[in-house]
């Protein structure tokens, strides 16, 4: 007989579950679209507008995944209400974002003014892995975890390419294309998988 389960330990289980829908992956997926695809525009756009044009399409992406989660979702696996805990740890995710942002941001700019020297890709295999920590270490999901070895590696494949393959843009569009495109692969056979696990006609009568 398994021993009873503490509200802590049920709320914990339905937290992680949580993030099992794949809608996060999708939008995230997404974001990293930008880096294989805006070194393609740049030539034609200019560096500012390559990246600039993805914040419509980022916006739709969000508004489509909110859409899918209230529509298809909840109907499907209802809506959870977390306690204080948990409701704090995902309001302190949002600052550490915000952190996160403004530390990229400074790196960016001291770069930028030539007070900071580095290879192109190191600043990606360090903020991008950290990133992902963050979000798996928040949410308690250990595949973000992989995400972040594989973010890591991403840039310094894609240099590799440059170099030793000729291919264009520091291999930028190759490598974050997969990485992108690995993703959002997942995020949407996560989906698939709880539509297809909770169909909505199970939950005919439940009012």
């Amino acid at each position: 007989m398994n021993p009873p389960t503490s509200l802590k330990d049920l709320e914990r289980s339905l937290y992680r579950s949580s993030t099992q829908d794949g809608l996060i992956d999708i939008q995230v997926g997404s974001v990293l679209l930008v880096f294989a695809i805006a070194p393609l525009l740049s030539a034609r756009l200019g560096d500012f507008w390559s990246s600039a044009i993805f914040l419509p399409f980022w916006a739709a992406v969000f508004y489509a995944a909110r859409v899918f989660r209230r529509s298809q979702l909840q109907p499907r696996i209802g809506q959870i209400k977390f306690g204080p805990y948990r409701i704090k740890r995902l309001k302190n995710l949002t600052s550490f974002i915000l952190v996160f942002n403004l530390a990229a941001f400074g790196l960016g700019l001291l770069a930028f003014f030539g007070l900071l020297e580095f290879p192109g890709w190191l600043p990606l295999s360090i903020l991008l892995p950290a990133g992902f920590c963050l979000v798996g270490y928040t949410l308690e999901s250990s595949r973000f975890y992989l995400y972040a070895i594989i973010s890591a590696l991403t840039p310094i494949t894609g240099e590799y390419l440059f170099r030793n393959h000729g291919f264009s843009h520091h291999g930028y569009p190759i490598a974050f294309g997969v990485l992108s495109g690995t993703i959002l692969a997942w995020g949407i056979i996560l989906s698939i998988r709880v539509i297809r696990k909770y169909p909505l006609e199970d939950n005919g009568g439940r009012e």
